[in-house]
């Protein structure tokens, strides 16, 4: 794992700046489309108000009585108009107004009173990047007389330049818009989203640092929001965090522990036992009767302090593969459990045959296969499936069954590939079932027993070795009638 120093972004590569930058980009974006109407229209006033020029210009030719005027006002009137010349038609005349320097030729129509929005934005976006000075016919009626049709001559030239200064005035300030707002919505979303995740990165890399430490665990606050439950989420996760290095830490020391007198705890159980056997050969009847009994809770002791040392390993051991029935397997594990329960029930009798004076409560019915073989470690297996069978009859069931079924997995298309088989073992009881503290920390070492006095470490080891072998342990079924384990595990192609 990386333990190297984590620490937040510098501002230039945060998530603020980042914010900054995406949200003045996307408001200029929008301005775009605000742009380009305003341009197109005020292309279209432009016309419009040199046609009203050239009409009042038209007006002063018409005021007088022979409809002539010096040459002198004519150009001044024109040259205030903005216009090269203006032709305005009535039902029985034609005014001509224009310089003498008027051009040769028109390079381009406009009819204003043909008006479409996308012709206006096309236009509108061609002149503006025009190079050229073009002369206009612009034709359309003045606004204030709407009955007359009136024509005025324009350089392009002018239009450009006013339709770019227009723009360099909407571009700056589309610019202050985007900065105001993206302002606004940069403090808004910084107050709400950023600095909260920055707080939260803050906390999560301090809780890394020192996972343990009570004080690095986050404050959830009263955010009732996705942030709120965010933190709230990564409070209750750090606790569990926290709780389960607690856990893993006293198992560690308990190994330790453990592995420091299991020596020692050996010996002096060794010594009691062989003690307790030469009490076997004493003549009084109610020592000989006691003997068994002792026997049974010395190897209990010496079973549970394996159990602890066993799982207090930080690894699985390894495995020594062998070929074997599962018969065999199930059968010796059989035999040992039943002279464990059976044998307190026994009176040594003459000879090799003792005879039971009480039946055996406990019951183990088999229905296996002969010729399904396994390849494993046998000891692990043995431990697995023993704590499976073992633990029912101590809780209160009085028979196990164990029954299987085999399954094959479809072949791939793949003609090279052969079809994978499992086995499924199913270990059956009629106990009570287990009680819902056990179901719901069924493989937790130290909290999953099912019966009082039970250390919950059975189950778990069972799991750990099972899965070593690429198998699953699973709780079928669980009820007052008993409960069901499943064991599935590989078999040979």
């Amino acid at each position: 794992m990386n333990n190297r120093h984590l620490k937040l972004p510098p501002w230039a590569k945060s998530l603020s700046a980042r914010l900054l930058v995406l949200t003045v980009s996307f408001v200029m974006l929008a301005e775009v489309f605000v742009f380009a109407p305003s341009v197109a229209r005020f292309r279209i006033d432009w016309l419009k108000a040199h046609l009203d020029s050239g009409y009042l210009a038209a007006l002063a030719l018409e005021a007088t009585p022979d409809q002539m005027i010096p040459d002198d006002l004519e150009r001044e009137l024109l040259s205030n108009a903005g216009i090269e010349a203006v032709i305005l038609r009535r039902e029985d005349r034609k005014l001509l107004l224009q310089r003498d320097d008027m051009p040769a030729k028109v390079d381009k129509d406009v009819n204003l009173s043909d008006f479409s929005i996308p012709m206006a934005l096309m236009e509108g976006l061609a002149t503006l990047s025009q190079t050229e000075n073009r002369v206009l016919r612009v034709v359309g009626m003045p606004s204030m007389a709407p009955n007359f049709e009136i024509e005025v001559l324009v350089h392009e030239d002018r239009l450009t330049e006013a339709m770019r200064n227009f723009g360099w005035r909407v571009f700056g300030l589309s610019l202050m818009i985007s900065f105001f707002t993206a302002g606004l919505v940069y403090f808004a979303l910084n107050r709400l989203l950023v600095r909260p995740m920055r707080t939260l990165t803050s906390d999560m890399i301090r809780f890394r640092e020192d996972p343990q430490d009570k004080a690095s665990l986050i404050n959830p606050g009263e955010r009732d929001d996705e942030i709120g439950v965010a933190r709230q989420e990564l409070a209750m996760m750090q606790q569990d965090i926290q709780a389960m290095l607690n856990q893993r830490r006293r198992l560690a020391a308990l190994g330790t522990a453990a592995t420091k007198i299991s020596h020692d705890l050996r010996n002096a159980l060794a010594t009691s036992m062989l003690m307790t056997e030469q009490l076997a050969k004493s003549e009084d009847d109610e020592v000989r009767a006691v003997v068994p009994r002792l026997l049974s809770s010395m190897e209990r002791a010496v079973y549970i302090s394996e159990q602890t040392l066993s799982f207090a390993r930080e690894t699985p051991p390894p495995r020594d593969l062998a070929t074997f029935t599962l018969i065999e397997l199930i059968e010796e594990i059989r035999d040992q459990i039943l002279l464990q329960k059976c044998e307190p029930l026994l009176d040594g009798g003459m000879g090799d045959a003792p005879v039971a004076s009480e039946p055996c409560p406990a019951r183990i019915e088999i229905d296996l296969p002969d010729d399904v073989m396994l390849e494993a470690d046998y000891d692990m297996l043995f431990r697995a499936f023993s704590n499976l069978m073992r633990n029912p009859l101590e809780a209160g069931a009085t028979t196990v069954t164990v029954s299987h079924k085999i399954q094959t997995e479809p072949e791939k298309s793949d003609e090279s590939a052969k079809a994978r088989r499992s086995i499924e073992v199913f270990i059956a009881d009629n106990g009570p079932g287990l009680p819902e503290k056990a179901i719901k920390n069924l493989f937790v070492p130290f909290a999953g027993s099912g019966r009082q006095g039970g250390t919950g470490l059975g189950l778990a080891i069972a799991r750990e070795l099972i899965s070593t072998h690429n198998g699953e342990l699973r709780l079928t079924a669980t009820g007052p009638d008993g409960a069901v384990f499943t064991v599935k595990l590989p078999l040979g192609n």
